[in-house]
């Protein structure tokens, strides 16, 4: 009887598909209409030169305009369904713009400052990690808004804050045609922080339950470069496979050209 009350209760509380529908229809007109707006504002300001406002800068805005006009209306369904999906957005949209821009940066820009490149991800990442952590565990101690956090838990929220992402600086560099070893320390450390940061994370993620203690650094330590070590290797194999697909592809096509 509880089992049926309770289906019951889902079913009134359920919207039908006449109103879904409805709203799933204006969740992708408000989509278009934002896309369009941001595609004419950026072809109006490459049409007039204005190199004082980038388009990345307008998206940001039109975004966060359109965002808080659906947040204060009435009503969650629309809300619902225009709410960003990071799954999506890390899985389909940003592969194919690192892709690009690995693919159009100069490689002998990049292997030439690998060193600075692993220095600012992996040593710049952790201080970042470190000061967000202790700053947060300072504000924890002053119980400012009721935040209680331990000190492992604000590591833990400050390795996932320094995962920085600078897509919209590489658009704006690659725009300004701006110093390519600039260009190439900035793509490097973006994509590696992201590693270093998991990581970072993944590592401290362990010790929650059983506690974290001084004589746990050195094993946190280990497992840290054992974690990055193996997720470099992979990416490192995967990469080499790709190029020596790549490269047998176009010999294969150069073949049958010349023949």
């Amino acid at each position: 009887m509880l089992n049926f009350l309770n289906f019951k209760n889902c079913l009134v509380m359920a919207p039908n598909a006449e109103e879904e529908e409805f709203y799933l229809s204006w969740a992708l007109l408000i989509q278009i209409f934002l896309l369009i707006g941001i595609l004419w504002t950026n072809y109006f300001l490459h049409l007039k030169q204005i190199r004082a406002i980038h388009e990345s800068v307008v998206s940001i805005f039109a975004g966060m305009v359109v965002g808080l006009i659906i947040r204060l209306s009435p009503g969650s369904m629309i809300q619902d369904m225009v709410s960003f999906n990071y799954t999506y957005f890390f899985n389909v949209l940003l592969p194919p713009i690192i892709l690009n821009s690995g693919f159009e940066m100069q490689k002998e820009t990049f292997f030439r400052n690998f060193g600075t490149i692993l220095l600012f991800a992996i040593l710049g990442t952790f201080m970042s990690t470190m000061v967000i952590g202790i700053l947060v565990r300072i504000l924890s101690l002053l119980e400012i808004d009721s935040l209680s956090l331990s000190l492992l838990d604000s590591i833990m929220f400050g390795s996932i804050l320094s995962a920085t992402d600078s897509v919209a600086v590489l658009t704006i560099f690659q725009t300004l045609r701006v110093d390519p070893n600039l260009y190439s320390i900035i793509f490097g450390e973006t994509i590696m922080n992201d590693a270093v940061s998991i990581v970072i994370y993944e590592t401290l993620k362990q010790y929650r339950d059983k506690g974290f203690h001084t004589s746990d650094i050195s094993d946190a330590i280990l497992s840290f470069v054992i974690k990055f070590g193996t997720s470099l290797s992979i990416g490192v194999f995967v990469g080499l496979l790709c190029a020596l697909i790549s490269f047998n592809i176009i010999m294969l096509k150069s073949h049958f050209i010349i023949y």
